[in-house]
């Protein structure tokens, strides 16, 4: 198994066609009609964007099939191909077969009976790869750790470079990030629109200032969830209302914010990402404040630990309820108001598992005061999937449904009224699971619960909707 690792490392440097060799190259020798077979015409994955570890983790599965035991989307379809164990065995085979002195059009190769890769085989893969929420639950289970949504995500990198990514349901997304710098398609001019209705229905002082024009110290990056859903504007409303009480100076871009980026990422768009994220990054440093706050896990996630792959940061990063545990700690936040409710609290993956914030949510919930806080049986780094995350609501929206309705039936066990996560994307998918059973559990951002706390009570259905 060494050896066959090593071979496709070393191909890389010897045998390996790029993708626009592979292309270029002379069609076989003969009459039009003679020409090859289609699957011989496959394109080639193009493995040297693995690094020698990523190959070498393809190798280090053993194949225990822990992660089966875990996995979100092998829950709802158990095919193997949909395991983390299957996907690594399958991907392995694929460039194997391609690359490498043992590959199906070497000598060796088709002395030993290896078959070409087909390209209904890598359209399948690609499904089955697609089919993934990137929670990254399988590598906290993984007896040898493997980095595991580090390398899916460069696999749908490779898959994208060959032109089998993403999947048709989900290039729409691709398409509007980086045509209107949103996942949603929305214009960017009404970016901002959501503070200037909630200041019209008196939902907050004043909107928040551009801070482009005046500068501060804190910029509160929205995020295109919270900006242009509106069952989701809590998030930002609520988080403009704990800013004001505890006197902070901040603002926000406007409709100068642009999407992060995680979507372009997550899909394997890299390249896009690239230029979105740079972009971001200057502009952030240009406007000389020391803290980026958002509300976003995905954000969060992007902007503190992707950007810092392709330039420096001058300021910190921290998730809004990071910060307010900062504030209530100084004394510059109070929460004086009971909150008579019995909540339960779920994990965002990128939140929890990427970015490693378990123990601040709680803490924070531990200030509310009269709240009865119960945990679920899956918490922390074992949470359960809403199956938002990493395009698998846009490409497998069924498969989503099914997943966030599980997270769900485990929240209604604890015999809590209220369902509370830290992200827009949990909100949304976990939503989607409590309409489906019409679950008796309200889902609430946990922001609205300091909300509550501060005297800001949450507004009714009638009033959201003037």
């Amino acid at each position: 198994m060494e050896n066959e690792t090593k071979n496709v490392t070393e191909a890389t440097e010897n045998t390996e066609q790029t993708p626009e060799a592979a292309q270029a190259a002379p069609a076989a020798e003969g009459p039009a009609e003679t020409a090859a077979p289609a699957e011989e015409k496959t394109t080639r994955i193009p493995i040297e964007k693995l690094s020698p570890r990523q190959l070498l983790e393809l190798d280090a599965c053993t194949r225990c099939g822990e992660c089966s035991n875990w996995c979100p989307a092998y829950d709802q379809d158990q095919r193997e191909p949909l395991n983390p164990r299957g996907r690594a065995a399958l991907f392995k085979d694929i460039i194997s077969r391609q690359h490498g002195v043992f590959n199906a059009d070497s000598f060796l190769g088709k002395l030993l009976g290896k078959k070409p890769v087909t390209d209904e085989e890598m359209q399948e893969f690609a499904k089955d790869l697609y089919a993934c929420s990137t929670c990254m639950q399988c590598h906290f289970v993984c007896p040898v750790l493997i980095d595991t949504v580090e390398l899916w995500e460069r696999i749908r990198e490779c898959v994208v470079d060959a032109g089998y990514g993403p999947l048709e349901t989900q290039k729409d997304l691709v398409l509007k990030t980086k045509n209107y710098d949103n996942p949603w398609g929305q214009p960017r001019s009404s970016r901002a629109r959501w503070g200037k209705m909630a200041k019209k229905k008196k939902r907050i002082k004043d909107a928040p200032k551009d801070i482009s024009k005046k500068p501060a110290e804190v910029l509160y990056f929205v995020g295109c969830t919270a900006s242009y859903d509106n069952n989701v504007e809590e998030v930002g409303i609520n988080s403009v209302n704990i800013f004001d009480h505890a006197g902070v100076d901040f603002g926000i871009l406007g409709n100068k914010e642009k999407c992060c980026g995680s979507v372009l990422l997550r899909m394997g768009d890299r390249e896009s990402f690239k230029r979105i994220c740079t972009e971001n990054i200057e502009q952030f440093n240009d406007l000389g404040i020391k803290t980026l706050v958002t509300s976003c896990a995905g954000c969060l996630k992007t902007i503190k630990e992707d950007y810092a792959k392709f330039g420096k940061l001058n300021f910190e990063v921290k998730h809004t309820l990071e910060y307010v545990v900062e504030l209530i700690k100084s004394g510059r936040l109070k929460l004086t108001n009971d909150v008579n409710l019995k909540i339960t609290y779920h994990d965002p993956c990128h939140l929890g598992r990427h970015a490693g914030v378990f123990d601040a949510p709680r803490e924070l919930l531990s200030l509310i005061p009269g709240l009865e806080f119960v945990e679920m049986e899956r918490n922390r780094e074992n949470s359960r999937c809403c199956g938002a995350g990493g395009g698998l609501k846009s490409g497998y929206p069924d498969m989503q449904n099914q997943i966030s309705q599980k997270r769900v039936a485990e929240a209604l066990t604890t015999g809590a009224t209220e369902l509370v996560s830290a992200c827009p994307f949990c909100y949304q998918g976990l939503q989607v699971g409590i309409q489906a059973m019409d679950a008796p559990i309200n889902m609430r951002d946990i922001t609205e619960l300091v909300c509550m706390a501060l005297g800001e009570g949450p507004a009714d259905e009638a009033e959201k909707k003037e």
